[in-house]
């Protein structure tokens, strides 16, 4: 198996607007608007190497907080897990810019992520 390494934090509310002004203004992390590649409008930043973003909650997603791993070889790392039992909440998707995801469940239901960056 690919090295995994930790590789951002999503964030996930009914009201994404409210969640970023309290991270930005009263926390101080560094978000702003972006759209990239297939994933629509959306605020991220980065935290020294570990990128944040706030999306609006679906419960594809998961949520309120979705870890992120980043790893070399999606199809193979999620071979591996699904085949440990781990069910997935969606196919891998492809975001664009190089970036495939998955969201999987760990034993507690909570939602985390995989992701390949090309």
């Amino acid at each position: 198996m690919s090295p995994i390494a930790f590789s951002a934090l999503t964030m996930h509310s009914t009201d994404p607007a409210r969640l970023t002004r309290f991270y930005r203004d009263v926390i101080g992390l560094p978000l702003s608007p972006h759209a990239h590649g297939t994933v629509g409008e959306h605020d991220e930043g980065d935290l020294g190497q570990v990128h944040l973003a706030v999306w609006r909650a679906s419960a594809r997603v998961g949520g309120p907080f979705v870890p992120v791993f980043r790893v070399d070889k999606l199809d193979a790392w999620l071979l591996h897990v699904e085949s440990a039992g781990v069910p997935s909440l969606h196919k891998p998707l492809d975001l664009g810019e190089g970036k495939r995801v998955v969201t999987l469940t760990d034993p507690d239901q909570n939602a985390f992520r995989l992701i390949e960056l090309r």
